[in-house]
């Protein structure tokens, strides 16, 4: 008892006196090697205090205030809340926060939505409501995305523009929000970036921040990326404009992304078919994913968001998935063979079966 009130004592008034000067330093002391066992509690302690300093100065931005639920929070608020909390923790063994933290459960942890504004990031956007997950949708533009009410509860819109074609620029708002997942809804338009530049080099830097976060990345593709030679593929890539080569794009986008999260493979690449209009009937009934881009079909929106949130959900890493509505199903090729899909009455089921890449 008397070494654990002496280790809360030690930490409260340490605290405390960065409170007070917490306007005037530049960084906080790194804590030296103590050789007594006696100390292992306060070692383990004094490195975390750092950690949330660090922390707090980096999302503060130099002194700039932001909060998802529009609370205001500034570095002296954050310190007095982590003070009450560590105190809390003397003699309790840490664990990695990632791993204690499940994908969008508060706002304080929210998925992350490139391509917010475009109509499949909105239907993302009110997927994640849908299951009472938080978000926050991302723009080139930094503007307001129309949502309805009752998805605002859950999913925020970032102020600020985020360029994909900037890799810092995503950096910096996945770490301003704490982001514990991206979902990448974002491709070529004729108002923003070309096929190249948002379905090639941008997807590469979303995938590039989500490893060096340690954060799920989810990939809205393209069906029959693996069939240059199809019509489908030929004509869509010749759209000209803004669009011209979005197939080849997408192509080398997915081959990027995959590069670039060797290492942990938490990735999921959906690949849907083309988008039809008419909402779905039975939810993720209706849907059926496959492999090896032979077998495809159209799927509406709100089904292809129904497949994002299974892909967020499910324990698979590292997995290429195509995903249309069961009742279109057909080959890409007609001299394709048949190939049985993945079907499961939930979206997160579908996932249990399929392959890694």
């Amino acid at each position: 008892m008397k070494m654990v009130f002496t280790n809360m004592f030690f930490i409260m008034s340490l605290l405390m006196l960065i409170i007070m000067l917490v306007d005037k330093i530049e960084s906080f002391a790194h804590i030296s090697s103590i050789s007594s066992s006696n100390h292992h509690h306060n070692i383990m302690l004094m490195s975390q205090i750092d950690e949330v300093n660090q922390s707090i100065c980096r999302r503060d931005n130099e002194h700039q205030r932001y909060d998802i639920k529009h609370k205001t929070i500034n570095r002296r608020d954050m310190l007095i809340k982590n003070a009450i909390l560590l105190s809390s923790i003397t003699s309790r063994p840490q664990v990695s926060f990632a791993k204690d933290i499940s994908i969008g459960s508060s706002s304080d942890n929210p998925v992350a939505i490139l391509g917010g504004g475009g109509k499949t990031g909105k239907e993302v956007a009110k997927a994640l409501a849908g299951e009472g997950m938080y978000g926050i949708s991302m723009t080139r533009s930094g503007k307001e995305v129309q949502l309805p009410k009752p998805t605002k509860e859950y999913v925020q819109c970032y102020p600020d523009p985020v360029d994909v074609r900037e890799a810092d620029s995503i950096l910096k708002a996945m770490q301003h929000v704490h982001a514990s997942a991206i979902v990448y809804t974002a491709s070529a338009s004729s108002k923003g970036g070309t096929a190249f530049e948002v379905d090639d080099l941008g997807v590469a830097n979303a995938a590039r921040v989500a490893e060096s976060l340690g954060i799920r990345f989810v990939l809205v593709s393209a069906l029959g990326i693996d069939r240059p030679e199809s019509k489908g593929y030929q004509m869509t890539n010749t759209l000209g404009g803004n669009y011209n080569g979005i197939m080849d794009a997408k192509r080398q986008g997915e081959e990027r992304g995959r590069k670039e999260m060797t290492k942990s493979k938490n990735y999921i690449i959906i690949r849907p078919g083309p988008l039809i209009s008419v909402k779905s009937k039975n939810g993720a009934a209706d849907i059926e994913l496959n492999q090896g881009d032979y077998i495809g079909g159209g799927i509406s929106r709100d089904e292809l968001a129904g497949v994002v949130i299974g892909a967020l959900k499910s324990d698979k890493k590292g997995v290429t998935v195509e995903a249309y509505r069961r009742a279109t199903r057909q080959k890409i090729q007609p001299q394709f063979e048949d190939r049985a899909g993945f079907v499961s009455d939930t979206y997160t089921g579908m996932f249990d079966n399929v392959k890694p890449d």
